[in-house]
């Protein structure tokens, strides 16, 4: 298949996606949702529920996605579903980004709408992306509502944190034992991105925040394979060497290709970062060939557990260094990967062992902007990085 061909197919998917997520909204008045899995303690579906707001797998995920994706395609109809459904979002239980309100307050801001107001840093037990501090301190700084509680939420980032001789880390409150994870979701990588990101967003916690992330990104090169060229997930023993966003190589990359876009004024290690992102984005190429070659993708295009993350590396590697054939890459695997699935999206594999989602980490909406950003990443900012 040529160029213009996979290109074809690319815009086609896309057009596919756009329409599943428009397609399966509950629409009430000027009210807009949609379904979305209920998981058992073992992370089993157990059923379709609505009203889930979260931006991981809920409808501020999906907010969040179109309000990009309508600016990308100029489909105003996307940006009037993006407002509908966020005038129906209702509040978290938790504090968090992807799990809780931070992650709501985000979409609303995404989609034009005055958000509710970002959680107060002592109410945020945890440290990481998901569901911590990190989490917090990036939505801060995509809002631009940096201020006194950004310095808060690095202070208690600081305190938080465990010495070690290979750098600093923070306990997993979900993991075995608490161990500290490598990684973007749970792991140093978000840390230290959302470190750097409150840094140069907002000076008055620059010093602070960027010895804290470059401490951070020391105690994950520890844990480098350079046999392997990959990161540890430490959440089993003997560990597996993923590619994936949230624990693995492809969350890894991007982090790095970010933080060389951020440092100049932070005096982050370029040498450093640069090797590091060049060894994670060879292997984000090395395991889509693999897992295009196994005939298998347990969780498709998605952006958490399936081909989105690896190839939004090599998209925004493309971007960070110019170089063209990164994206003819991205572009090549993903034509194969849609030579594989499904023609309809809702049936291709989420990574919640259960097709249907229409999720931003687990399902359409992310994979939808894996798509628009593979076909035109001027137009549409990294999902990966949520920008």
């Amino acid at each position: 298949m040529g160029e213009q061909g996979e290109l074809h197919l690319l815009r086609k998917a896309l057009n596919r996606c756009l329409d599943a997520i428009s397609t399966t909204t509950i629409r009430n008045g000027g009210r807009a949702g949609w379904l979305s899995w209920d998981l058992d303690a073992d992370g089993e579906p157990r059923r379709m529920v609505g009203g889930r707001p979260g931006l991981y797998d809920g409808d501020a995920g999906k907010v969040w996605a179109l309000a990009a994706l309508a600016r990308a395609t100029d489909r105003k109809d996307l940006g009037e579903l993006a407002v509908a459904a966020s005038r129906n979002l209702g509040d978290a239980s938790q504090p968090g980004l992807l799990s809780g309100q931070a992650g709501i307050s985000l979409a609303q801001h995404a989609a034009g709408q005055t958000p509710r107001q970002l959680p107060d840093p002592s109410t945020v037990a945890g440290s990481d992306l998901t569901s911590g501090l990190a989490g917090l301190l990036l939505a801060q700084v995509r809002m631009g509502y940096c201020g006194p509680a950004t310095l808060d939420a690095v202070e208690r980032l600081t305190r938080m944190a465990m010495q070690t001789p290979m750098g600093v880390c923070w306990p997993e409150s979900e993991g075995p034992e608490g161990r500290p994870l490598c990684g973007m979701a749970h792991g140093n990588s978000g840390i230290a991105l959302a470190l750097a990101e409150a840094g140069a967003a907002y000076p008055p916690c620059a010093g602070k925040a960027t010895e804290l992330a470059v401490q951070a990104l020391r105690w994950e090169s520890a844990w480098f394979d350079p046999v392997l060229g990959a990161w540890p997930d430490l959440r089993s023993n003997p560990p597996a060497y993923p590619a994936l966003w949230c624990h693995g190589a492809a969350g890894i990359a991007v982090v790095r290709l970010r933080l060389l876009h951020l440092r100049v004024g932070l005096g982050l290690p370029a040498d450093q970062l640069r090797a590091e992102a060049e060894a994670a984005v060879a292997t984000c190429g090395t395991e889509l060939q693999r897992e295009l070659s196994s005939g298998t993708l347990p969780g498709g295009l998605t952006l958490c557990h399936g081909l989105g993350g690896p190839l939004e590396a090599l998209v925004l590697a493309h971007e960070t260094w110019n170089v063209k054939s990164h994206l003819g890459a991205a572009r090549q695997y993903a034509a194969a990967a849609l030579d594989m699935l499904e023609e309809d999206p809702l049936a291709w594999p989420s990574g919640l062992r259960a097709s249907g989602s229409t999720g931003l980490f687990v399902g359409v909406a992310g994979a939808a902007l894996v798509l628009a950003r593979i076909l035109n990443p001027e137009q549409i900012a990294s999902p990966a990085l949520l920008l």
